[in-house]
């Protein structure tokens, strides 16, 4: 039975990108027939019973720490597709898949309220974009002057010799030695003579200036993880257009839907690359050529200037994709000290994603453009990405004109201007698109209908008359 799975997910890898793929063996290897084989020990095939069945949906309704599991189509659906896959792959190989197939033992029942469940997690990611969408200023400029701060620092004390005061912000600072002085660039430290803490200055810039460096990119450009951490020197293009003005490109390399797209660059990010490259250049002279390790392919790529490089062991590698996890991370626990509602609330790298898609559609960006720049083949997918606030909504609703005021009679019975009924739906057909946000019960309700006319006239020319009356 597991040399099946082998060989199914095998053959379902030439159609799928290696994230999906990734978690389709985690749903069936996993979630499905682990379970299944410590329900019932002597499952050899995939004819389970009415009972083996009923056990592992009773299981999957409930994740191990107890609470509710939200994505209870994706395991449902995934193991719905392999028993109709080896239903119809055994009409055209029998020999191979035909001993194989069985009945498919989820039935419609089971997906009834798919599409339910599948609003409501749009939902929650909406939700989600809500709420870090007030909390992406502040991450930004916690990252951003934190490296300034350091950068200051190091420079100060790179002027005077070890053993040297300098002052950096109004603070006294003593440059200490370290131990080891063997290097080329040896690392930097310094003493705060108010307190006493010892700063690792070289060491604590440089990672500031990563972080610094990772959160605005994902912020400016709306890349994946992945894309963020293959791009290259060899990334950045510039196009001249026909009036002369150049304007400066990024090419971001296929990676989940395995299709190259090219991101026009704003000043801000096209400041946060430029001190990337300057960075290396000052260090190393220029973008140094390196390896990268995959870790959802295991394989290590070709050489190749990455821009976003570090040391591990050592060797200077391209930067891996848990690395950008963890500076991003660390940057929201250390704001949970001073900003108590970063103390629930993380960021990862596809928050900056959807928050990016989000920006760009609310601003008026057509949806379609804001597709491409996010590399999404279905433009169902940038709509899901994108959260509509309720301001935005309100902004884009004029307001509906009201009647004219009435007066009030002796009795306390208001009684209706003269013309202010006339003008209020003679206003609504002068501007019918200020009633299409209204349920259809109360559009149809301020629509001018017509007095009704006496069937029992039988003049014609009568009836038309009044009902145009």
């Amino acid at each position: 039975m597991r040399d099946l799975l082998v060989e199914y997910i095998r053959r379902r890898s030439a159609n799928l990108d290696y994230s999906t793929l990734r978690q389709l063996t985690n749903l069936l290897v996993r979630t499905f027939w682990r379970q299944i084989e410590k329900i019932n020990p002597g499952q050899k095939d995939l004819k389970l019973s009415e009972e083996t069945f009923t056990q592992w949906k009773e299981w999957l309704m409930v994740l191990p720490d107890g609470k509710p599991r939200l994505d209870v189509d994706g395991p449902l659906m995934a193991v719905r597709a392999l028993y109709l896959d080896l239903q119809s792959w055994a009409a055209a190989e029998p020999e191979r898949w035909a001993k194989w197939v069985a009945p498919c033992p989820i039935r419609d029942a089971d997906l009834r309220w798919f599409q339910v469940r599948r609003r409501r997690l749009q939902e929650r990611m909406a939700n989600r974009t809500r709420d870090r969408q007030p909390l992406l200023p502040i991450l930004s400029q916690y990252v951003n002057d934190r490296w300034h701060r350091l950068r200051t620092l190091l420079d100060a004390a790179l002027k005077v010799e070890i053993g040297e005061e300098f002052t950096a912000e109004g603070t006294a600072w003593l440059r200490v030695s370290t131990k080891d002085q063997r290097h080329n660039r040896p690392p930097v430290r310094a003493v705060n003579r108010a307190t006493g803490e010892l700063v690792h200055l070289s060491r604590d810039e440089g990672y500031a200036f990563w972080q610094w460096a990772i959160v605005e990119t994902l912020r400016l450009a709306g890349l994946r993880a992945e894309e963020l951490i293959e791009l290259t020197h060899l990334s950045v293009r510039q196009y001249q257009r026909p009036n002369g003005e150049v304007v400066a490109l990024l090419v971001v390399t296929p990676s989940k839907s395995d299709r190259e797209r090219i991101i026009p660059m704003s000043a801000e990010l096209f400041h946060v690359i430029a001190q990337v490259i300057r960075r290396h250049r000052n260090e190393h002279g220029t973008v140094p050529v390196c390896v990268r390790y995959d870790s959802h392919e295991r394989t290590w790529s070709e050489p190749l200037p990455y821009l976003f490089q570090n040391f591990h062991g050592g060797t200077q590698r391209g930067m891996a994709n848990i690395t950008v996890w963890r500076m991003i991370g660390r940057a929201c626990d250390d704001l949970a000290l001073t900003h108590p509602q970063f103390k629930d609330t993380r960021f990862a790298p596809h928050d900056f994603r959807r928050l990016f898609a989000t920006e760009l559609v609310n601003n008026g960006l057509p949806i379609h453009i804001g597709a491409a720049l996010l590399g999404h083949l279905d433009i169902r997918t940038t709509r899901g990405y994108v959260a509509v606030f309720d301001e935005d909504v309100i902004r884009q609703l004029p307001p509906i004109p009201r009647p004219a005021p009435g007066r009030t009679t002796e009795g306390g019975v208001s009684e209706p201007h003269p013309g202010g009924v006339d003008r209020f739906p003679g206003a609504l057909r002068q501007a019918p698109h200020r009633t299409r946000f209204l349920r259809p019960s109360l559009r149809n309700s301020l629509r001018p209908r017509a007095r009704p006319v006496d069937r029992t006239k039988l003049d014609v020319s009568w009836a038309r008359a009044e009902a145009d009356a």
